[in-house]
């Protein structure tokens, strides 16, 4: 996806109708700053996940085309009541408060909303088209759902200063406490970050984002050992019964916290399962570290943050830049259940090696649309909602997740696929 700076400061989607504009002013005042803050704005809506409108172009007279990489279905660039309340009352650098609000009041021309719509039609929101269904404030999911739906892609992280050193980040307040950041909070930091972890994955593959090298955890998401927070191998040659047993791990963990097996005070040392031991035994965390860093308002409602965070997972299981599915069969149930069989899985994908704008055109709205098998993503998430309101236990849930992401006879080792 690319941001096009012409003469009246328009932007071009994929094509589409949809258009943001930057205005002449905001443009002269980028293009008179210093060239390093211009960079880092670039850096800045090319960084997330969610798709924004582009790389933002701000070198003066510059155009720049390039893509943008993403790892799951398109994600709204708005965050959380809190982020954006705290973005108003604090913001680090006038580039990082203009981005803020650009990222806030532009979100309808920014991007699709594709996880949210995904979401809330699983919540039965059941209108047609994009209004509706797509808007990220739209009262079927919580907020608190929503919020965790965001996390796989900008979980909270703090940083060391020398961490941060050659970056734009801030990682105390003036009277020493840590910051905690995030996309909407620290955007220029953030995409310095994302920039700098996807030079250096793409010049050199075997570059670890993982727990030994204390990495961020969106570099983690996106670029390393948590890609199966996205349903995806974290490189090519994966074995798929290995990312299938961390993703069913991983929905384990977070139906523990939904029925409250796991609180805010549990230390992720003490969770015995193979996901949280593997890549979260040794950080020294709680789960409300993990989920809430920064973010006290979410801690009331963590069960609905957790269940965000699996359903997202999930979501992007039927995304096919990342999951290469069989179509499912006419009639098929999961075993001992009344539950329709998704397709069957052919291979988990890989990021490393995928060319970032077909990756993008797989996880867009007209790829959800176009992809309405039966039963599809919406179809997987209305039966997790149905599951959670009934409170059922996981000896429920996990066989229904083992059937969701049941491996077809013919499966293989992770690739890029056609992307």
């Amino acid at each position: 996806m690319a941001l096009r700076l012409a003469s009246s400061v328009g932007v071009s989607v994929h094509g589409s109708t949809s258009k943001c504009f930057l205005s002449l002013d905001t443009y002269q005042r980028y293009s008179s700053e210093k060239n390093d803050a211009a960079s880092s704005a670039i850096a800045v809506f090319r960084a997330n996940r969610y798709t924004l409108c582009a790389r933002v172009v701000v070198v003066t007279g510059m155009l720049l085309g390039s893509t943008l990489p993403v790892h799951a279905f398109d994600l709204s660039p708005k965050g959380t009541r809190h982020d954006r309340d705290a973005v108003k009352a604090w913001a680090p650098s006038w580039l990082d408060g203009i981005l803020s609000s650009l990222a806030e009041k532009g979100l309808p021309r920014f991007k699709q909303s594709v996880h949210e719509e995904i979401t809330h039609r699983a919540y039965e929101c059941n209108f047609e088209g994009i209004g509706i269904c797509s808007n990220p404030d739209a009262e079927y999911a919580t907020p608190y759902v929503i919020a965790g739906v965001r996390w796989n892609d900008d979980p909270p992280f703090q940083l060391r200063s020398d961490q941060a050193k050659g970056t734009s980040c801030k990682t105390t307040y003036a009277d020493g406490r840590p910051m905690t950041i995030r996309f909407i909070t620290q955007p220029r930091c953030w995409g310095d970050l994302f920039l700098a972890a996807e030079k250096q994955v793409k010049a050199n593959p075997e570059r670890a984002f993982d727990a030994a090298s204390q990495s961020a955890l969106p570099l983690r998401s996106h670029f390393g050992d948590l890609q199966f927070i996205h349903s995806m191998a974290s490189a090519n040659g994966e074995d798929p019964t290995e990312t299938r047993k961390k993703i069913l791990s991983w929905a384990e963990f977070t139906w523990g916290i939904i029925n409250g097996d796991y609180t805010l005070g549990t230390w992720l040392k003490d969770v015995k399962l193979p996901v949280i031991e593997q890549f979260f035994g040794t950080s020294g965390w709680r789960v409300q570290e993990l989920f809430t860093l920064g973010d006290p308002s979410l801690r009331a409602h963590l069960g609905d943050v957790a269940f965000g965070s699996l359903l997202h997972m999930v979501e992007d299981s039927f995304a096919a830049g990342h999951v290469n599915r069989l179509e499912p069969v006419l009639g098929e149930k999961c075993a001992n259940s009344q539950h329709r069989a998704p397709g069957p899985i052919q291979e988990f994908h890989s990021y490393t090696q995928q060319d970032s704008d077909k990756h993008a055109e797989a996880d867009s709205r007209n790829a959800f649309v176009n992809n309405r098998l039966t039963p599809d993503v919406v179809d997987v998430g209305r039966t997790l909602v149905a599951l959670r309101k009934a409170n059922a236990a996981w000896s429920e849930v996990g066989p229904y997740l083992e059937c969701v992401y049941k491996l077809a006879p013919t499966v293989g080792n992770a690739t890029a696929g056609n992307f």
